[in-house]
């Protein structure tokens, strides 16, 4: 597997960018999650997104998809299939069915289990047994690392276990609809690209290391605390898009703070 690796993420909602999120900076991956604050879920949409990220030269762009929508939703599924039949080599589809808090059930099951689930609020249920007071919320998420979490109170290597059994139990007997998730496959190919490229960074959107952005912000913030978003973007030489996104990436990751009010500044905890 050839270095210098190029990634992007698109998922559907808020739920994927979270949890990928806090997986990049718990386990200091240099890849991009895209869009920086998900706006809409249609398949159309997340194609626009895909050309966008094959035209910068991404290596490979990574699609998450919730089949609950679309298998109640012929036309929008149909497009979809059509799609992704027609997608090359550098699109990776990934289907959590019904959604991707089945995922992060897997982690607490006790034993493998075929599951039947209509809706994702069925999940969600499911998954309160394990996480008391989950909520489908930004909210929520903001409060919690989702991967941090699963990985200290669940277990992830069963997760990947159960994910890829059933995925195969799926695909041997569709008309089954039972509950499954690719998500496995997510992880081992971060974790096969990461370990191969031991001694070089993935290539970020602007061919840089992403700690070493977020590094020139906290030390901004050292020295001038209480700044917001144009102050810090002026420092640093990025858009303040971008630099909001680092900013947000900070945050998960108990860095710096946020004031509170509709001008919000940071400092350096």
């Amino acid at each position: 597997m050839e270095n210098n690796k190029s990634i992007a993420i698109i998922g559907e909602g808020e739920t994927e960018w979270f949890y990928f999120e806090s997986l990049r900076i718990a386990l200091k991956y240099p890849f991009k999650i895209a869009p920086a604050m998900p706006q809409h879920s249609d398949i159309s949409h997340m194609m626009k997104l895909v050309e966008e990220y094959l035209s910068k030269d991404y290596d490979v762009v990574i699609c998450l998809i919730d089949m609950d929508r679309l298998l109640t939703n012929k036309k929008e599924f149909n497009k979809y299939k059509q799609i992704k039949a027609k997608s090359t080599d550098r699109v990776i589809w990934i289907e959590t069915n019904p959604c991707t808090e089945f995922w992060f059930l897997l982690h607490f099951l006790p034993e493998l289990a075929v599951k039947h689930y209509t809706t994702c609020e069925e999940v969600i249920v499911d998954l309160q047994k394990y996480m008391p007071g989950y909520e489908k919320t930004r909210k929520y998420f903001r409060k919690i690392k989702l991967y941090e979490f699963l990985r200290e109170n669940g277990d992830i290597e069963r997760a990947k276990r159960y994910s890829e059994q059933l995925f195969k139990l799926s695909q041997s007997s569709p008309e089954d609809n039972i509950a499954y998730s690719q998500i496995h496959l997510v992880l081992n190919l971060l974790a096969e690209w990461n370990a191969s490229n031991s001694q070089e960074e993935l290539k970020s959107e602007f061919h840089e290391r992403i700690g070493e952005v977020e590094l020139k912000i906290i030390q901004f913030l050292a020295t001038s605390p209480d700044s917001d978003v144009k102050a810090i973007s002026r420092a640093i030489g990025l858009r303040q898009s971008r630099t909001s996104d680092y900013l947000k990436s900070l945050l998960a990751s108990n860095q710096i703070e946020c004031s509170e009010g509709w001008r919000k500044t940071y400092r350096k905890k």
